[in-house]
C-alpha cells in the first residue's frame, strides 16, 4: 500500500497520509494513491526536500475538498 514507484515511503509520510485520511474521512488507501503522485510530481522538481509533506498534503487537501 504505502510505496512510491517501489520505494517504500518514510514514516512522516504515512503518518501524513493517515491524518489527512482522517481529516478529510476519506480510506486511507485513497489517500495513499492521490498523496504517491502528488509526492513524486513535487520530488522530480524539487531542488529542496524539507517542505514536500507539506506541500503533497495540500494537493491532496485540493483534490478531494473538490
Amino acid at each position: 500500500m504505502a510505496t512510491l514507484n517501489d520505494t517504500k515511503l518514510e514514516p512522516e509520510h504515512l503518518n501524513a497520509i493517515e491524518a489527512l485520511a482522517e481529516e478529510i474521512d476519506c480510506p486511507v488507501e485513497e489517500v495513499n494513491n492521490i498523496y504517491a503522485s502528488a509526492l513524486g510530481s513535487l520530488r522530480s522538481s524539487a531542488r529542496i526536500y524539507d517542505y514536500l509533506i507539506v506541500l503533497a498534503s495540500k494537493k491532496v487537501r485540493d483534490v478531494l475538498r473538490h
